[in-house]
């Protein structure tokens, strides 16, 4: 008779479990339900975008009205947008709710272009390919000595082996050298000399000091020696001994 009991009870705990899972089940497909129902994406607003128009970043996102505001991948959308529009440097996606997205996006510019294979690349300041060009746009310094590894756009630059280093050495040059307002003065820089980094300068110079200098103190010397020249004097400044600068007329 206890034994009786006992399978009596252990019927109604598993008939008890197996209704609050059903229970539990059919409220997850309600909220799912109500979920897709309540929440489509009825509105896509772009912003922060110049180069490109905002149908170009709608049709590189894959995005279309109707889908569903909190089922979509947000990290899928952002890389598919880098891959298409190689000149947007960061993307936001937020909801709005209770049916709009908003994607707003930051366009980066191109700092310099890189001499390779018969190519000109136009780089970002973070070193992202951009595209092809047959002109450097206006204040954009030529970099030369090395070549891309695999270049496309939106790819970031890749020399391989000693001329990574020396590509990175002349990545900070550009960022420090853009900080000083200098960076629109220089226009060749050569990066296939072992010893020293060279670039010219004004259209009157042409620069060298090691790979491993202080960027920053290399480039007061040089605003420095420049002050004390005139403007109609030409050749070059060596600066690959520290606290010394020399300047060997053309």
């Amino acid at each position: 008779m206890a034994r009786t009991r006992r399978n009596r009870r252990r019927r109604r705990g598993r008939f008890s479990f197996l209704l609050k899972l059903f229970a539990f089940l059919v409220a997850v497909a309600a909220i799912v339900a109500a979920v897709t129902l309540f929440f489509r994406m009825d509105h896509i607003v772009v912003s922060g975008n110049t180069r490109y128009s905002e149908q170009e970043v709608l049709d590189a996102s894959g995005l279309q009205t109707g889908s569903n505001l909190y089922f979509l991948n947000k990290f899928g959308v952002k890389e598919t947008i880098f891959a298409q529009l190689p000149y947007v440097e960061e993307v936001k996606i937020n909801r709005k709710l209770p049916d709009t997205l908003l994607i707003e996006v930051r366009e980066c510019k191109a700092v310099a272009g890189i001499e390779s294979a018969g190519e000109i690349w136009l780089i970002s300041e973070q070193g992202k390919l951009l595209e092809v060009v047959d002109t450097l746009p206006e204040g954009c310094p030529l970099i030369t000595g090395g070549t891309l590894i695999e270049p496309a756009a939106s790819r970031q630059m890749d020399f391989g082996g000693e001329a990574a280093y020396r590509s990175g050495v002349v990545m900070s040059l550009l960022r420090i050298a853009a900080e000083r307002d200098m960076c629109k003065h220089i226009g060749t820089i050569d990066m296939s000399d072992d010893t020293a980094l060279s670039f010219t300068y004004l259209d009157r110079f042409t620069v060298r000091f090691p790979w491993t200098a202080d960027l920053s103190y290399k480039l007061e010397s040089l605003s420095t020696v420049v002050d004390y020249l005139e403007n109609n004097e030409t050749g070059r400044i060596d600066l690959m001994t520290d606290g010394k600068a020399s300047f060997i007329p053309a």
